[in-house]
């Protein structure tokens, strides 16, 4: 069973994708070279944690590494022709004849099957490794992690923002109906790959998360939007036609009669829209005192206290 590369990050041998990617992530942040300047050992084991992760999170070279270690991993290494040789080793070699792809009508010795195995160059020649594994691939730069502000309107319509990270000036297109906490993949902006034997390989992502700011009047449950509006005793008795502002221009509600604060009106699909779908805009009532009371005021709300028929708080029990 191999472990070495999953023991560098950590992880067990069937952490899934996730896993990996998440203990990735924090050990290089804790060992990147610009966390820690002029610490040869810390970026050693960077190169080494990079180079591990470049392996755990493909499919196809981690099966290989899982069944055939490091060798796995070489240049010229054959999967078939190591099974091969598994089952030659398994049966003790005595009798069993193979067939290698540089001679078809003959027999396989030990060297012949290593030949097939890595391409006709020595199993023992290391010449082609790379710190500590057999793969060719330069080591890609690893991912940054940024928070993003934006207001609570370029979330919901989207949007182009500038921005600054580490120095350098970007902009980013925010998607309409974005939403807290949601991130954003800017392809090659993270951190730059370090320099290998092999060459440099592409930077990093940038991975921005996204904090929306609160609204003074909106409020936002998923696709839906929520705008609580004062009106008058005068509205919430007789009714009203009065003009929303809402994300998609200004629209006209209708109050009916006799209305209690707190009932809402919904105008369809006028809330946030995101992958095809609409979420409804709703309008809050709130029924507001007058700012000014006077003895006529008074006098007024004794005739308005003969409509009630109830008592209002009847139902108000813990």
């Amino acid at each position: 069973m191999h472990t070495e590369l999953y023991d560098i990050l950590g992880v067990s041998r069937g952490a899934d994708d996730d896993t990996i990617k998440s203990a990735y992530r924090k050990l290089a942040l804790k060992y990147h070279p610009d966390t820690n300047p002029g610490n040869a050992e810390a970026e050693e084991t960077f190169k080494k944690v990079t180079a591990a992760f470049e392996v755990l999170k493909d499919p196809e070279k981690r099966k290989l590494y899982d069944e055939f270690g490091m060798d796995g991993l070489r240049e010229g290494f054959d999967p078939a022709a190591a099974r091969q040789y598994a089952r030659w080793q398994a049966q003790g070699a005595d009798g069993v004849r193979f067939r290698t792809r540089s001679s078809p009508g003959a027999s396989a010795s030990f060297q012949d099957i290593f030949g097939d195995i890595f391409g006709g160059r020595s199993p023992f020649d290391t010449s082609d490794y790379s710190n500590f594994g057999g793969f060719h691939a330069p080591v890609r730069g690893s991912d940054i992690s940024a928070r993003l502000d934006i207001d609570f309107m370029t979330a919901v319509r989207g949007g182009q923002i500038e921005f600054s990270v580490q120095g350098r000036s970007l902009k980013v297109r925010i998607p309409a109906g974005a939403d807290n906490g949601e991130r954003l993949r800017l392809k090659g902006q993270g951190s730059p790959a370090p320099e290998t034997p092999q060459g440099r390989g592409t930077a990093g992502d940038l991975l921005l998360e996204l904090h929306v700011q609160p609204h003074p009047l909106l409020r936002r449950e998923g696709l839906h939007l929520y705008l609580e509006l004062p009106i008058t005793i005068t509205e919430a008795i007789m009714g009203a036609r009065l003009t929303v502002p809402t994300p998609h221009g200004e629209f006209t509600v209708t109050v009916p009669e006799g209305v209690h604060s707190g009932a809402r009106l919904r105008l369809k699909e006028q809330g946030i829209e995101r992958n095809g779908k609409k979420g409804h805009f709703f309008v809050v009532l709130q029924i507001q005192a007058p700012d000014h009371i006077d003895d006529e005021i008074r006098e007024a709300a004794e005739i308005l206290a003969k409509g009630y028929t109830e008592e209002v708080r009847r139902n108000i029990t813990l």
